[in-house]
């Protein structure tokens, strides 16, 4: 089962706007996949930003069947005009070759070393929905809570009962350094951007296994309310002394 991040490379001025964005695929969606209904999970995540002063987006795919239908569709794009809140031109699509491009599969999501120590990078603001209000703290619970569900309902595995239970009430923050930053939804709020090394103590090696393969995920699912949006785009990172790179 495929995991897939699509970067569109874009001309124009600044970046995209997310609820642009989510117009324009979902136009794209309803195109490639229109008997896809709303499951409370979106099989997808979207993204954008600039990389040395060049706007880009990304359309990241969590179910081998949309990417079959919607792959054609998102390449046919290269050297098209689109609106993306704004109007640009598509220069490329790629699918390796950009940081926020990438392929794997569910699978090997669990094949790099385990490790009790996760560390996460949020690179857009992001945000939970909790007790009716978005709430910008990127907490142990929620973060794997949001990662977990999103795996298990598109992948094919579940996570055993004593591991959810260790990962979501166990896991503790070993480092945090970041800041809010608005945030434009149908309604504005703020979202957390920074980084996070959560540790999960004593943790067993299935434990372990789980909380780095979430880790992977993230880069795939993003996390947290609003990813449709652009929101909760995020990646794990090693640390090597003071510096970190990414994984």
């Amino acid at each position: 089962m495929v995991l897939v991040a699509l970067v569109l490379v874009l001309e124009g001025e600044g970046p995209p706007e997310p609820l642009g964005l989510r117009g324009f695929f979902y136009t794209l969606l309803k195109e490639a996949f229109p008997e896809l209904h709303d499951q409370g999970e979106n099989p997808f995540a979207l993204g954008f930003g600039l990389r040395g002063g060049e706007p880009w987006a990304r359309v990241s795919l969590l179910r081998e069947d949309l990417y079959g239908r919607l792959s054609p569709a998102l390449f046919g794009l290269e050297g098209q005009e689109v609106r993306l809140g704004r109007p640009f031109r598509v220069r490329g699509v790629l699918q390796e070759g950009h940081p926020w491009a990438g392929l794997t599969t569910y699978a090997r999501l669990f094949q790099g070393p385990p490790s009790p120590n996760l560390p996460l990078r949020f690179y857009s603001p992001t945000f939970f929905r909790r007790k009716g209000v978005q709430y910008p703290l990127p907490e142990p619970r929620l973060v794997l809570e949001s990662l977990l569900r999103r795996l298990e309902a598109f992948g094919p595995l579940k996570a055993p009962q004593e591991v959810r239970e260790a990962l979501l009430e166990r896991t503790t923050v070993r480092f945090l350094e970041g800041r809010t930053q608005m945030a434009r939804t149908e309604v504005d709020t703020v979202g957390f951007v920074g980084k996070v090394v959560y540790h999960l103590p004593k943790a067993t090696e299935e434990e372990a296994l789980w909380l780095s393969a979430l880790g992977r995920y993230a880069f795939f699912s993003g996390v947290g309310a609003k990813t449709s949006l652009g929101y909760g785009l995020a990646r794990a990172f090693t640390q090597v002394g003071p510096q970190d790179a990414e994984t």
